[in-house]
């Protein structure tokens, strides 16, 4: 058998999107611990609807100056479907309490995310 510098890639990559699907699939199946969702979205009211956890209305939050989000500590999944400018907020203070992005996607005007 020969080595090559291609066969050796395959391998790896085979590897590497073996492990990648394996955490994905991993934290998928994780509960969902809090929802942020903007109240003034139906399309975010929906995705409310579908977990019944504790949630942060943006909407609120605004008023409160984040008052909500800064004093909790969410233990597990926390999802949300925001506009990029209450992304950029909540991923801010999820990061100071040790939560990462995972997910990101585009769903129009909003993103909808999940940091764990």
């Amino acid at each position: 058998m020969i080595v090559t510098r291609r066969s050796v890639l395959k391998v790896v990559l085979s590897a590497a999107a073996a492990a990648s699907a394996g955490t994905a699939h991993a934290l998928s199946m994780a509960p969902v611990s809090l929802v942020v969702y903007d109240g003034r979205s139906p399309r975010s009211l929906s995705l409310r609807a579908r977990h019944s956890v504790r949630a942060i209305d943006v909407a609120d939050e605004h008023a409160s100056l984040w008052r909500n989000l800064r004093a909790m500590t969410p233990h597990g999944r926390v999802v949300g479907l925001t506009t990029w400018s209450d992304l950029v907020v909540v991923r801010g203070f999820l990061e100071e309490k040790r939560k990462r992005l995972r997910t990101e996607v585009r769903c129009g005007r909003l993103f909808y995310w999940e940091m764990s």
